[in-house]
């Protein structure tokens, strides 16, 4: 019906405003969300840059719908650590014109550039708030 505030950081034209869609999206009703890697146990594998997605998978919006392409499914988090490093990141770095040895080499560098997205390594094995977390496996090749 339309009676939604839809948070999009991609129409943010400064970084503060940025900076605020980030800080709303913590309050929000409902976050829509993918992951970088999900194990066969289920659980959620992401590295990320700013952080920002993390944050509210972890902690804030009362609902979270994680959204994840059979591509990501892995079977253990050295796995998905793998993929990741090795598949989403280069494919993210060049998306981003970061200048990165992965968006060189298609490979990771474990590097601490000032252009790496590669910040944080988060596992995400359960929630302590019972359902507000819910993953949608969709049976078709998602993102990277």
């Amino acid at each position: 019906n339309g009676d939604y505030n839809f948070l999009d950081r991609y129409n943010a034209k400064t970084p503060e405003e940025i900076k605020d869609i980030f800080n709303k999206s913590l309050s929000a009703d409902v976050y829509l969300s993918s992951s970088n890697a999900i194990t066969e146990n289920g659980e959620l594998v992401n590295i990320d840059g700013a952080a920002n997605r993390l944050a509210c998978l972890l902690h804030g919006p009362q609902n979270v719908f994680v959204i994840v392409g059979m591509n990501k499914l892995v079977c253990d988090v050295p796995a998905a650590i793998g993929r990741i490093r090795n598949v989403a990141c280069p494919a993210n770095t060049l998306r981003l014109n970061r200048k990165t040895p992965c968006s060189v080499t298609g490979k990771c560098g474990d590097c601490y550039s000032q252009d790496s997205i590669c910040s944080q390594i988060v596992v995400t094995r359960r929630s302590t708030q019972p359902k507000r977390i819910k993953v949608i496996l969709v049976a078709e090749n998602l993102g990277y």
